[in-house]
Parts: C-alpha cells; structure tokens; sequence
C-alpha cells in the first residue's frame, strides 16, 4: 500500500464490492476497543504489496503473494522484531478491513492495493 491519502480517501468512500460488516455499537463508539487479529487468517501478509526489504524477500513483496515470514499457523514469524517494515506494523486490524471472514479480509485488501496502486501512462 503506497498512498495513504488514497488509502484513506477509499477506506472513507466505503468499498463497493464487498458488503460492509456489522460493527456493534458498543465497539463502533468506544475508542479504547482494538480490534484483534483472527485466528488462522494472514490475509495482510498475503493481499498487499510491500516495497520494502523483508527478512527473506529483500525486494518486499508484489500484492497476492504470501510474505516469506508468514508462518504455517498464519502469524507473522517476525511480529513486534525490529527487522520488520513499518508499513506491516502501521497496518492494523480493525473491523471495517477484516470484516467477519477471511474471504472478506482478503478481498478488502486486494481492492485496496488495486485502488491505491499510481495511475500508470
């Protein structure tokens, strides 16, 4: 994901191709609620490009292919180690982007990077 502005501009527009999940007042107004990872699910380290230096993909990642530290488990092997990129760490769970299935989450993700991707000539 390389523009947050369009990031932003997208994720604020709403996404018309996948159904927006429910969010339960009680979360949707409480901003001390965080939004956990699923079990078994990975799909921001497979949807997204990456274009920075991963330990074992040292050019990052093109969007759909599952990143090398992406565990059998579905976890990320270097979560919370500094060798990280920033852009994993900056990417949240929440809601609105991992919706109430994984099929959901990926295919959230994949319309992001294709919103997000530079107008080509």
């Amino acid at each position: 994901m390389r523009d947050n502005a369009a990031a932003a501009q997208w994720h604020n527009a709403g996404l018309p191709n996948v159904p927006k999940p429910y969010e339960p007042m009680s979360t949707a107004l409480d901003p001390n609620f965080v939004h956990a990872c699923r079990e078994s699910c990975g799909a921001c380290c497979i949807a997204p490009s990456i274009s920075s230096a991963i330990p074992g993909m040292p050019n990052g990642k093109p969007a759909g292919v599952r990143c090398a530290q992406l565990g059998g488990d579905l976890r990320c092997a270097i979560f919370g180690d500094p060798r990280r990129p920033a852009c994993c760490s900056g990417l949240q769970p929440s809601e609105s982007m991992c919706g109430d299935t994984r099929a959901y989450a990926l295919a959230w993700l994949t319309q992001l990077e294709v919103d997000t991707q530079p107008e080509r000539a």
